[in-house]
């Protein structure tokens, strides 16, 4: 009798030890994890004030499909992420330039396309990289269910679109070099590539040890502008007869999205 028991203790100490081990391996495994999400953005508002320019730009829209690596800091309610995905932009209302949007040289004289020089930017859907790192949290609400609140910086690609034409004045000889460019930086003359910060609140469901199902809503607020450029030149004496900067609007998104966890 005296052995059972002692044969009984040893195999429940054995199963003891075994399970402490495994439980400190799901949980070693789980310091690092990655999650897949499909989000769609919606524009708040208009990239800028003008509606030749928003005609010419995408639509403020942003379809992103992405991985976002997570790591414990302090476990397990404080950690750092960083995600690496692809936004699909869709196309502008400007299939081609339309003069009739368009401003002039002059108000009230009429011009008209005399020569297309040079024009470049996708006129279709596009695929943008976007990139945002920061901090998440964890808020547990029973054993399955948790609330994961992330803050974090990031930025977007954006693609250039530009024309340059030599407009031609109605019942004048006078004509112009000009350049419309959208999506252009006054400071270095180049596209510029729109940083925001993000702000997501994921709902996390536990459907098995390794996988659980992700609900979240997010917002986007971008801290650059998608500029405007137009400038006419005097093509007989090179004289620049106008050039204006029409500077964009600070982009808002809101986001929903859906993905699996994977521990």
């Amino acid at each position: 009798m005296k052995k059972n028991i002692i044969l009984f203790t040893i195999i429940v100490l054995i199963y003891s030890l075994s399970a402490q081990n495994d439980s400190t391996k799901v949980r070693k495994d789980r310091r690092v994890w990655i999650d897949f999400q499909m989000i769609q953005h919606i524009g708040l508002n208009q990239w800028s004030a003008a509606n030749y320019v928003n005609d010419g730009l995408p639509r403020a829209m942003i379809t992103e499909i992405r991985p976002t690596f997570n790591v414990y800091m302090a476990r397990p309610y404080i950690g750092a992420f960083v995600d690496m995905g692809f936004g699909f932009i869709p196309a502008p209302k400007m299939k081609s330039l339309d003069l009739d949007k368009m401003p002039m040289p002059r108000n009230g004289t009429q011009y008209y396309l005399r020569e297309l020089l040079y024009e470049s930017g996708n006129i279709g859907t596009t695929t943008q990289f976007k990139m945002t790192l920061g901090f998440f949290g964890k808020i547990p609400i029973n054993d399955r269910f948790s609330v994961m609140p992330y803050l974090g910086i990031g930025f977007l690609t954006m693609p250039q679109r530009k024309y340059e034409i030599i407009l031609k004045e109605q019942g004048s000889n006078m004509q112009y070099r000009t350049e419309y460019i959208w999506n252009y930086s006054k400071a270095t003359f180049r596209p510029v590539t729109p940083f925001y910060v993000s702000g997501r609140l994921n709902f996390k469901y536990k459907l098995s040890q390794k996988s659980s199902l992700l609900v979240g809503l997010e917002y986007m607020w971008f801290l650059s502008r998608i500029d405007f450029y137009g400038k006419y030149t005097n093509t007989f004496n090179a004289n620049v007869q106008r050039s204006f900067y029409v500077e964009g609007e600070k982009m808002n998104m809101i986001g929903i999205s859906i993905g699996i966890s994977f521990m």
